[in-house]
């Protein structure tokens, strides 16, 4: 029975004297690793290397998943208008793809747990010191942002206002990556950019103001059954731009020059073509583009031929305008 109790007591005590031995961060890192001072991650695997890979790994997803988060919630929240009437500019493209860059990254000494087979490390960063490292790179994307956005509001013509958006809304998702990491890392340092954050809010409300302002008035010289001044009328207003009923009611004018290029005599060939120019009231091109029909049209008159090839003219018109102008005219 002595010999029992020797044995029971031996085995305690080497439980004992192992578990102590066990490091504190393998069974509770955020006790070591406090969230109020350090980001830490653990990591585990069948080998000391894969432990740590693990645990960067680990925290390379945090990073990502709490980025795109809120950078989709400070994506779709921004609005524009008045008490009245409320938009909501939702930017689908707002996950960050790019792989994270850390800073003062440590790791503690892989720990091999006997009861497991596993090895565990934990990766951690010392908020403050990650922060003076990653504060120069939140920096340089804002300097070049507010430097976009001051000649953004300098400018008054609405058309180039607009092109001129899409490139500082650009800049402007780069610097909000940039500040969510920073917001991770050092929250209240990162809270001193919040003249930035108002500015990036009120971007969408300077482009809806100048294309509410894009008011387009349609010149045309000919037409066959208003076939294209419907379309190109069409594919305005599927970009979100007014068309003027008078010259003089637009900040704009299309001005569309239509040509049948006749060749032949009974029968005879038209292949219509499209010259289009969108000035401002000062006579300065904003865009232009030119449509070919694709083929001849053959008839007996050149009402005749018009009526086969003018449909397909106006449709393709019609598409080419919406895809031009809603790629470089929208956020």
């Amino acid at each position: 029975m002595k010999k029992l109790l020797s044995v029971i007591a031996s085995l305690v005590m080497f439980n004992l004297i192992y578990a102590k031995s066990i490091p504190e961060w393998v069974q509770n890192h955020r006790k070591v690793y406090p969230n109020s001072e350090y980001l830490a991650q653990r990591g585990s695997g069948d080998s000391a290397e894969k432990a740590r890979t693990d645990a960067t790994a680990s925290l390379s997803r945090y990073f990502q998943t709490n980025v795109n988060a809120n950078l989709s919630t400070t994506m779709s929240s921004v609005t524009t208008g008045d008490s009245i009437q409320e938009q909501t500019v939702v930017v689908d493209d707002v996950n960050v793809q790019s792989q994270v860059e850390f800073f003062g990254l440590e790791y503690t000494e892989p720990y091999y747990l006997k009861a497991e087979k596993k090895w565990y490390c934990v990766v951690y960063m010392n908020r403050q010191e990650a922060w003076q490292q990653y504060k120069p790179q939140i920096e340089i994307k804002k300097n070049s942002f507010n430097g976009l956005y001051k000649n953004l509001e300098k400018q008054t013509d609405y058309f180039t206002k607009l092109g001129m958006c899409k490139k500082v809304w650009s800049a402007a998702k780069e610097l909000l990556e940039k500040l969510e990491y920073g917001r991770i890392i050092n929250p209240e340092g990162e809270a001193v950019y919040q003249n930035e954050r108002d500015s990036i809010s009120n971007i969408p409300v300077i482009y809806e103001e100048a294309k509410q302002s894009c008011s387009i008035y349609i010149q045309i010289n000919s037409d066959y059954n208003r076939m294209i001044s419907t379309a190109l009328s069409t594919a305005f207003k599927d970009c979100g731009f007014g068309v003027a009923k008078t010259q003089t009611e637009a900040n704009y004018t299309a001005e569309v020059t239509v040509q049948d290029n006749i060749s032949g005599n009974e029968p005879l060939s038209i292949m219509p073509s499209i010259n289009l120019k969108i000035v401002s009231k000062d006579g300065k091109s904003v865009y232009s583009n030119e449509i070919l029909a694709s083929e001849k049209a053959i008839g007996y008159t050149q009402e005749s031929a018009q009526k086969k090839s003018y449909p397909k003219l106006a449709k393709e018109l019609e598409e080419t305008v919406k895809s031009n102008l809603g790629s470089a005219f929208k956020l």
